[in-house]
């Protein structure tokens, strides 16, 4: 059969289209039509990863510039699936994550990072890393083809992860990119899920065993059992594992508010307030009638704001504070700024 678009003619016989001017011919490729002109959106490009004597790739690379341009003429509305297609094609340079993996580490196992869904999240993590899952067996294809070899796949659903939905997403995900993978050829048998695990914050937090029972019966449901999952729990483990203790070293009324100064700052163990979107509750050793107060840390810096609506007792210069589940990061990004070291830590053992 043949079709007529905007004077351009195509013929069509067993799954191969030619084009008239010139005899450029597309193997196993599927043509869309839009209405403002033509689209190429889908290529099943896995058929040409060992193609390179085929006469069909080779006339496609020898018309490169030519192509080029009557497809992006055609209809720069859709130029990005032109130079997708076209990129795929005519031999893309591999990803240079791939390239650097083959040079400094050729004989390591490889696991591709998926990106998924952060949404609710308290930090996202996708927005950097993780590739798409549609194209997760092209860049799988890609690495076997450099002499890699891809043991399986991981994600994240972005640090303390209220969200469970996160989890059903991304193991569903990962089980599609997995059976596709197994279709082409390539068998994965690592699954990596990552943490995210929620620590136990404040009453809003749901239970990590609910969370677990969750995630097992996705598990059981997607994924055969010689598949080996993997996970990355890290806030959940220790983020109740330290208390920060500071003191009072000023006191002030500022707007009508009580205002403390302790001996601590966000720039040292409070610094998950600023790097991890997290608050820490402030309590005081003594008792008594609380109310509103603001707590700022000792450094120069207006920004060093523990919190504007903290509920303490009146306070005198010397009396302690503490924050309760302050184990993740805030030391690991804790600074000298100001001249002031971190916190000591001292260990107990119980």
């Amino acid at each position: 059969g043949w079709i007529a678009h905007d004077g351009f003619h195509f013929t069509w016989h067993e799954n191969r289209y030619a084009c008239t001017l010139p005899a450029l011919f597309f193997s196993s490729m599927t043509l869309v039509f839009f209405e403002s002109g033509m689209a190429m959106d889908h290529w099943s490009h896995h058929r040409f990863a060992n193609t390179e004597d085929d006469p069909d790739l080779r006339l496609l690379r020898h018309h490169r510039s030519f192509a080029k341009r009557f497809f992006a003429q055609r209809n720069r509305a859709n130029l990005h699936y032109f130079r997708r297609a076209l990129d795929l094609a005519l031999g893309r340079p591999l990803p240079a994550e791939l390239q650097k993996i083959k040079q400094y580490a050729p004989h390591a196992g490889v696991v591709v990072r998926l990106g998924v869904a952060n949404t609710g999240s308290q930090c996202e993590l996708s927005n950097k890393f993780g590739c798409p899952p549609g194209e997760a067996v092209d860049l799988i294809a890609a690495a076997f083809k450099l002499g890699l070899v891809v043991e399986g796949l991981s994600f994240h659903v972005g640090s303390q992860c209220t969200n469970f939905e996160n989890f059903v997403q991304a193991l569903n995900a990962a089980a599609a990119v997995m059976k596709e993978a197994r279709e082409r050829g390539h068998e994965l048998k690592i699954l990596d899920i990552g943490g995210g695990f929620p620590a136990p914050y404040n009453k809003h937090v749901r239970p990590f065993g609910e969370l677990a029972r969750v995630i097992n019966a996705e598990i059981s449901r997607l994924f055969t059992k010689d598949i080996q999952i993997l996970a990355e729990p890290g806030r959940f483990l220790v983020a109740t594992a330290a208390t920060s203790v500071a003191r009072v070293i000023g006191k002030a009324v500022r707007d009508g508010k009580r205002c403390y100064y302790i001996d601590d700052s966000v720039y040292h163990t409070f610094s998950g307030i600023i790097f991890d979107h997290c608050q820490y509750p402030l309590r005081a050793f003594k008792s008594g009638k609380k109310e509103v107060c603001a707590v700022f840390g000792q450094t120069c810096d207006g920004l060093d704001c523990l919190s504007q609506s903290e509920l303490l007792p009146e306070l005198a210069i010397e009396d302690l504070v503490y924050a309760e589940k302050i184990g993740a990061y805030g030391s690991a990004s804790a600074t000298y700024f100001n001249g002031f070291p971190p916190a000591q830590i001292v260990h107990v053992n119980q």
